[in-house]
């Protein structure tokens, strides 16, 4: 069932190769972070047929408030109808996950310092060039956006991708560009959370957000 997860301490779906994110209606970020609904519409436009369920507006939101909803649905005919979906389009998802990155890097380039455009640009390629690489870049992508202005993909400046790929810089010696991304990334959220009131309490979604870079190291592509 790895197309289709809600992992504890998290308050959205993961779905398909990408671990693409799908918030209820009821989330407070499912307006502006759900990448699922962008790849609905991806798969639309290339004239697929999806559930009709998830057609037009009605893929916008994960129809299950929570992940115990979600658990007990395992099993469903719906949930079925959507595992199945996903395993017939890993092609164009895979399709989809390359383009967004492609359009992702001008902007991730041209919001940074020019002295460090070609560090930047160096560690994005150290990571593309193999598929659990571009599969760790898409993820964060679609988990915390680029970290720049004038994108859609911005969710949280500070912890998005061109922030990770910069503090890359400040690894570990002897660190792979995988062990180097997956140590920054995670620093970024440690910073997320101490710059955060505590009323937020945010501390309590780091164990999710590990465990979702850690898959990075792991290679589970697909799960």
């Amino acid at each position: 069932m790895g197309l289709t997860t809600w992992n504890y301490g998290e308050d959205f779906a993961s779905l398909g190769i990408g671990h693409f994110i799908w918030h209820p209606y009821s989330s407070k970020r499912a307006s502006f972070n759900s990448g699922f609904p962008h790849l609905l519409r991806y798969i639309e436009a290339r004239g697929i047929n999806i559930p009709s369920w998830l057609q037009g507006r009605n893929g916008l939101y994960c129809p299950w408030s929570n992940r115990n909803e979600f658990l007990k649905e395992q099993y469903s005919s719906k949930m079925s109808e959507l595992r199945i979906f996903l395993q017939k389009t890993i092609p164009i998802q895979a399709e989809y996950m390359t383009r967004h990155l492609q359009e992702i890097l001008p902007d991730l380039l041209a919001s940074a310092p020019a002295e460090e455009r070609v560090f930047i640009y160096q560690k994005f390629y150290s990571l593309a060039r193999t598929p659990t690489g571009i599969y760790a870049l898409v993820d964060y992508l679609n988990f915390k956006g680029a970290g720049v202005s004038n994108s859609r993909y911005n969710y949280e400046r500070g912890t998005g991708l061109l922030q990770v790929l910069k503090g890359m810089k400040y690894a570990p010696p002897g660190s792979t560009p995988l062990q180097a991304y997956v140590w920054s990334a995670k620093n970024a959220l440690i910073k997320r959370v101490e710059r955060a009131s505590a009323s937020q309490h945010t501390e309590r979604w780091l164990g999710g957000w590990f465990k979702r870079l850690n898959t990075y190291l792991e290679g589970n592509i697909d799960t």
